[in-house]
């Protein structure tokens, strides 16, 4: 009775095991309330394979239970969908799917009229502004009206004959000249910097475009230019190098995966029957 017993739980096991790993192709509709349904990307993110809707929405695609259906389009949210054992059974599922909404930020542009007079324009920007933007010098807080002057024990051992001549009143003309100097200075290192940040970025750029082919079969997995798309092995670099032209390294970068899987599916038919020809 015990091993009856031991036989008839093994087999419930194995048959829950078979069933799960079972390969399963189902059915879909894709819905929305306004926009168009046709070519909605789907990927099944656990097998790596992909197809996308037709005109009304509808597709298929082979799954397993506990598989993730992804869905992408470039009007509509992502959406993902686990596979249950529910759906494995009724072989069919439906989306819904929301239309994302653009928001722009709004930004706020205030100038101040000048005079060209620079004491006149001094005191206005003193009135006027109460905040000043990073990179913008500030002078509101500065009385033009008076001389500039240095601590008076270091005023009295540096001062000459030249610099009374310069600055009515013997104000110190390198004083003044370090004032307005020393912020563009400041702003010229920052200038430099994202120079140099930007030539970095450059070079980390020009390195993903030369491994974007083999990212891009690593992502997807080399069956599903061969088993999906009916590319052979040895023309998956070319096919990717023929891609290049509609953008798929760009879209790689930006990591908008979906795109770049349905550049493959529509240039395959074509890439096949130049090669078959």
């Amino acid at each position: 009775m015990t091993k009856q017993l031991t036989f008839f739980i093994f087999f419930l096991i194995v048959i829950k095991t078979h069933t799960q790993e079972k390969t399963v192709v189902i059915s879909g509709k894709i819905d929305s309330d306004a926009l168009s349904v046709e070519n909605i990307h789907i990927l099944n993110q656990n097998s790596h394979k992909g197809t996308i809707s037709d005109k009304h929405g509808e597709f298929k695609i082979p799954v397993k239970i506990n598989d993730t259906l992804i869905f992408s389009g470039v009007q509509f949210y992502e959406k993902k969908i686990k596979i249950t054992k529910l759906l494995m059974r009724n072989k069919i599922i439906t989306v819904q799917l929301f239309q994302k909404i653009n928001e722009l930020d709004e930004i706020k542009i205030k100038a101040h009229n000048l005079s060209g007079n620079l004491n006149t324009d001094a005191n206005n920007v003193k009135d006027s502004v109460s905040k000043t933007s990073d990179g913008v010098l500030d002078f509101s807080m500065i009385d033009f009206s008076k001389p500039v002057v240095q601590d008076i024990d270091e005023f009295s051992r540096s001062r000459t004959s030249s610099d009374q001549q310069l600055v009515p009143g013997g104000g110190n003309i390198l004083g003044l000249l370090s004032l307005v100097l020393d912020p563009l200075i400041e702003q010229i290192n920052k200038i430099g910097a994202r120079k140099k940040s930007r030539k970095n970025e450059e070079r980390n750029y020009q390195k993903k475009v030369i491994d974007a082919p083999e990212k891009i079969i690593s992502q997807l997995g080399e069956s599903f230019f061969t088993e999906t798309l009916h590319i052979p092995t040895e023309h998956i670099i070319p096919f990717l190098n023929h891609c290049k032209s509609k953008g798929i390294i760009d879209l790689h970068i930006k990591n908008r995966r979906m795109e770049v899987i349905d550049i493959l599916f529509k240039e395959s038919k074509s890439y096949l029957s130049t090669f078959k020809e």
